[in-house]
């Protein structure tokens, strides 16, 4: 019976196989005309295509717990990039440049006047590195988040002003706050400082790694995109500076909201040259296992 339905089955398909060879040979040029206009007719979806490389969009869930405990937090306390920026509520990444620095001697211990002097020029070079957007020119200043019209600042970098002090053991860091005597600044050490070492009267003895945080606008479209070209000349700046030797003293380690983003896309181009080879040896273990099948079908 098996047998029987087979054979009906191949000689169905030989006989509907055959009048459609017929129908080609009788009217080729349909049979290629029709089908390079329908390609070209579905070609045109790609105008529609956009490109995402959002982490969060490609890997969370739609509607994960987490988005929707963000919706209530951002409900009740929304970040305002413009007028009084708080990092405390910051639920997104945004758009943000960041630098950890190490010294580059080994010694464990950021609080001296080269490094800091160091690290005033690495500022510098951030907060004055050009950007081009749709015909506009800008800085960091100009785009910066703001409190009180005041651009956020790392004001560790006031320490400069006491550093002749600290050296000389005439005044204490004290974790985790204290208030520079000169600025006064109400420096939050957690913050910028990485790797603290402590007495056991919580004063500061070494840091062996320092941050900056450089965050700019984002609350609208334009704004975004302007942030996302801003930290594009951030990682080329810094990343030049760091590559020809530009600092002495100080190795400096740095990324952006879209660095996770442009790593997933480097990963992905990377395994791109092996697709052909991986598809080469899936056919050829294909077909080195059929004969083994028919083989063990026989055996059988």
């Amino acid at each position: 019976m098996r047998c029987g339905c087979i054979y009906w089955v191949d000689k169905m398909l030989n006989t509907s196989f055959y009048h459609l060879g017929v129908l080609i040979a009788k009217h080729p040029g349909y049979f290629f005309i029709i089908p390079v206009l329908l390609t070209m007719l579905c070609m045109t979806g790609y105008q529609q295509l956009k490109y995402q490389i959002d982490p969060e969009y490609l890997f969370s869930p739609i509607n994960g717990e987490g988005k929707a405990e963000r919706a209530i937090v951002e409900k009740y306390f929304k970040v305002n990039y413009t007028h009084r920026f708080n990092v405390g509520r910051i639920t997104r990444p945004g758009r943000f440049g960041r630098v950890i620095v190490i010294p580059k001697d080994g010694n464990d211990n950021m609080i001296r006047r080269e490094i800091f002097q160091e690290l005033r020029h690495l500022d510098d070079l951030i907060q004055n590195a050009t950007v081009e957007y749709e015909g506009e020119t800008f800085t960091y200043k100009d785009t910066c988040a703001r409190w009180e019209n005041e651009c956020f600042s790392n004001d560790i970098l006031n320490l400069d002003f006491i550093m002749d002090d600290i050296e000389s053991g005439e005044l204490n860091l004290t974790f985790p706050i204290m208030f520079n005597p000169v600025t006064w600044d109400a420096h939050a050490f957690p913050v910028f400082f990485g790797g603290t070492k402590l007495t056991e009267d919580n004063i500061i003895v070494s840091v062996p790694a320092i941050q900056l945080v450089y965050f700019v606008t984002a609350d609208t479209k334009r704004q975004d995109a302007k942030g996302a070209e801003w930290e594009e000349t951030f990682l080329k700046v810094v990343g030049k500076a760091q590559n020809t030797g530009v600092f002495t003293h100080i190795s400096v380690s740095y990324f952006a909201s879209r660095t996770l983003d442009h790593e997933l896309e480097k990963n992905t181009r990377t395994v791109v040259p092996y697709f052909g080879s991986t598809f080469a040896l899936m056919a050829l273990f294909r077909k080195t296992q059929l004969p083994l099948q028919s083989h063990y079908g026989r055996w059988h």
